[in-house]
């Protein structure tokens, strides 16, 4: 048996992040995958950075949370919570973790409308590690 594929599945908790979840209880296996739940904590530059950090916290937690719920075909071993920019965090956590993939859900609130997302589309050009990028049609 070789090494687990380390795969890093970024997640909001939103209906697109948790369609993603789903769609990889359909290929992945608890003897050779390795999950890790990234959700990144944005602050808004304007608000006092204490509050924000607590209601980033928050947020981060609910959206690990809901997306632990929904893998069912094998338990996450890490959930990580990093501050940043959505796009540039999951790559850089991605790439310093040394991941074989990145996984995540498409919301299309971007120019790009039912194509991809901005933190998606952001997410496929700057990674070197392989991106599958779910819609929701993959619910």
């Amino acid at each position: 048996m070789g090494k687990a594929v380390s795969v890093i599945l970024a997640t909001d908790g939103s209906p697109a992040a948790l369609a993603a979840a789903r769609w990889l209880n359909r290929f992945a296996t608890p003897d050779w995958t390795h999950i890790t739940l990234l959700t990144v904590m944005t602050i808004n530059s304007a608000d006092a950075v204490e509050d924000a950090l607590d209601e980033a916290r928050r947020r981060a937690e609910r959206a690990l949370e809901r997306t632990e719920q929904v893998i069912t075909c094998c338990p996450p071993i890490n959930t990580v919570s990093v501050i940043g920019t959505p796009a540039r965090a999951i790559v850089d956590y991605a790439v310093h973790h040394q991941a074989d993939l990145i996984v995540l859900g498409r919301r299309g609130h971007s120019p790009l409308g039912n194509l991809l997302g901005s933190v998606s589309f952001a997410v496929i050009q700057h990674s070197p590690i392989p991106v599958t990028v779910v819609g929701s049609h993959d619910k």
